[in-house]
């Protein structure tokens, strides 16, 4: 009998995990009980070629599960236009993660908040960034800037001999944005704070994409059992590190701010201020510090990681193709011919610079998994039923990727984005910044940001790698964000 019962109950549990709870979803790799289809992901880091292999098996529209989560996936264009795009007051919800309620205290922030509070903190991020210049000469004076002491750094830093530019570049990149949240940018006074951020921001990343950080971030009780334990706690000190960060940022700022003024100096600022007006609201309208410590944390991340990343991969990319390197710096020289500051006003001059830029971002395709949306009613997607509350995710790394659109994908080849004239063309299914109502908030920032750097870097200097240190590899590791492996290099002035 008692084998009978227990027959019984795995015939039940099998069933239920293997066919009852896929039902009514598009078609899949099966899903295993807890770990869902997170092995899978595992074989193919970083992730790319599994959402192309799968889209081979299963189509354009299937559903891999995260853990215990089904999450419909579009890995093609077209239908990521006719929904995401067209459709998109549709798609505007995030899942909620249950680390999420023990690490941010719900969905805070800017990344994962819904409805109202991702309305209201959307609309006035926006608003403060315009006030601090977005879109304007006043913000792209604040890149140049940056941009002008990077180089002066390097040019000192290059005389004794091979140069790691990551931590300068991050730290050029990342000044931009600390500014804008509080007030200050970094130097020689406090990069050590700033290094603490990189590194803790660094592990989490690292972390929070790997199949075992997915799987804590899906059943956060798993901190009560060996080897869960310490990789949990991982998680929470490096959390930690940048929320302390932050929590005494805001705190400094709440000792000195003038609530008589309406004005404002930085966001953190601005932020107290407004959350001064709704103090007689239920947790002050939305405004409380708790949601201010992860507005901080989403818009530096958003403002520091991508972009410093992007600037890494654009020199180890182009230094790595000789006819790529010549044709950026032949450019830059019959265009610019000295050693002026380059600005926005030369963008339209400078085509293959662009068309670099663009192949570097496709290429070096950061996000090998995308932030996921829910649907918010019922639709039919690819020709599946997808239900409201569904998790949906646009699978941006398979489009950029996608070989019937940017042929040999792998390849790094800037004549994609050129034209018979050698003007730069659109390409529509270039969205390195997503798509829809979730679009990046920074895009507009990040571009001037990755040009400004970039022309100037190459043609302030002549650069080759470090021979002492042989060809770095473009290899890529798990991350929620791609990072190149580390590199020297050899600098010298081109004027």
């Amino acid at each position: 009998m008692l084998l009978i019962i227990i027959v019984g109950l795995l015939t039940a549990f099998l069933f239920k995990h293997l066919y009852w709870k896929r039902r009514n979803f598009p078609p899949g790799p099966t899903p295993l009980p807890f770990l869902g289809n997170l092995t899978v992901l595992k074989n193919y880091e970083p992730g790319y070629e599994c959402w192309k292999k799968l889209k081979e098996d299963y189509g354009p529209v299937y559903t891999f599960w995260l853990a215990s989560l089904p999450s419909v996936v579009i890995a093609d264009y077209e239908i990521i236009k006719q929904t995401i795009i067209k459709d998109g007051g549709n798609y505007v919800g995030r899942p909620y993660f249950p680390i999420s309620g023990k690490m941010r205290g719900g969905q805070l922030g800017l990344i994962e908040a819904v409805d109202d509070r991702w309305v209201q903190h959307r609309r006035f991020s926006l608003q403060v960034l315009r006030d601090f210049g977005l879109g304007k000469n006043l913000m792209e004076e604040k890149v140049i800037i940056e941009s002008q002491n990077l180089i002066e750094l390097l040019k000192k830093q290059m005389e004794s001999g091979p140069v790691d530019i990551q931590n300068n570049v991050d730290s050029a990149v990342g000044s931009i944005i600390n500014n804008i949240l509080f007030g200050y940018r970094f130097d020689e006074s406090n990069m050590e704070q700033f290094l603490t951020m990189k590194v803790g921001l660094a592990r989490h990343f690292e972390l929070a994409a790997h199949p075992i950080g997915m799987i804590i971030g899906m059943y956060p009780f798993l901190e009560n059992f060996p080897y869960f334990k310490d990789q949990f706690k991982i998680v929470v000190n490096n959390w930690n590190t940048l929320y302390d960060l932050f929590g005494k940022q805001i705190e400094e700022h709440e000792k000195i701010i003038d609530y008589d003024t309406a004005e404002y100096s930085d966001y953190v600022e601005a932020f107290l201020k407004e959350k001064k007006k709704h103090e007689d609201e239920p947790d002050f309208g939305g405004f409380e510090i708790m949601q201010l410590k992860n507005m901080c944390f989403d818009l530096w991340v958003a403002g520091m990681e991508t972009t410093a990343n992007t600037l890494y991969w654009s020199v180890l990319y182009v230094l790595l193709d000789e006819e790529v390197h010549r044709k950026v710096k032949k450019e830059l020289r019959d265009v610019i011919g000295s050693d002026r500051v380059i600005t926005s006003t030369d963008k339209s001059s400078l085509n293959y610079v662009n068309a670099t830029l663009n192949e570097i971002q496709r290429l070096a395709n950061l996000l090998p998994q995308n932030l996921s949306r829910v649907v918010g009613k019922d639709t039919v997607i690819g020709g599946h039923l997808i239900k409201a509350g569904t998790i949906l995710t646009p699978q941006i790394s398979a489009v950029l990727y996608d070989d019937k659109i940017f042929p040999d994908p792998y390849r790094f080849d800037p004549t994609r984005f050129l034209d018979e004239n050698g003007n730069v063309k659109k390409i529509e299914e270039f969205i390195p910044f997503s798509v829809g109502k979730r679009q990046c908030l920074g895009e507009g920032l990040a571009k001037l940001e990755l040009f400004i750097f970039f022309a100037n870097f190459f043609n302030q200097f002549d650069a080759e790698f470090d021979p002492a240190g042989g060809i770095p590899t473009t290899k890529k590791r798990f991350g929620v964000t791609m990072k190149a492996e580390n590199y020297k290099l050899v600098l010298k002035n081109s004027y």
